[in-house]
């Protein structure tokens, strides 16, 4: 069994993945993932009828996005990889959506920030042509992709990728934050 955490948007999504069966919550939280993703989280094996115990995997979007939400789910997926001895897996949130969207030509992955763009471009078999940047004027030539989810695609993509050490997971900060300048 595979839990899916992504809290780098206003959006909450928590996705339980139990053989072929797929569970979704999703929440708009305005910022109070503190107040709402354990609950989900714990909702999500309760209305499944599923145990925590037989959790295998957790993959958490780990940005860029939200300050704070990107932080809460890396502790909350951290802390429970760690408890239960299981493998956890990052993904960024451009690449998510990427992988999410099918598409047999390259692609962008964009995010908005009040400041410039996120941006990350993959090649038609989900291979990255660059690495993610930061950049103030959106200068992407590639078709973007629409900031959807699609739980399977993620899941299946992250099969390939080696599990890392909780210790370790930490936050895409694509841009510095001020404290690196």
């Amino acid at each position: 069994m595979i839990l899916f955490i992504d809290t780098h948007s206003e959006l909450i999504t928590i996705a339980l993945k139990n053989n072929d069966d797929l569970y979704i919550k999703t929440k708009e939280s305005e910022f109070s993932h503190s107040v709402y993703t354990m609950p989900m989280i714990e909702e999500i094996f309760k209305e499944n009828n599923l145990n925590i115990r037989d959790l295998k995997k957790i993959i958490v979007v780990n940005g860029p996005g939200s300050f704070t939400g990107i932080r809460i789910g890396l502790s909350i997926a951290k802390t429970m990889a760690y408890a239960l001895k299981i493998d956890i897996n990052t993904i960024s949130s451009l690449t998510a959506y990427l992988v999410s969207n099918e598409t047999n030509k390259n692609k962008a992955s964009v995010i908005e920030d009040n400041k410039g763009y996120y941006i990350s471009v993959f090649d038609k078999n989900n291979n990255p042509i660059n690495k993610e940047y930061y950049s103030e004027v959106n200068d992407c030539k590639y078709d973007v992709v629409e900031q959807k989810l699609d739980i399977n695609r993620i899941i299946d993509y992250c099969k390939n990728i080696k599990s890392e050490n909780p210790h370790f997971v930490k936050a895409n900060y694509v841009k510095k934050i001020e404290v690196e300048k």
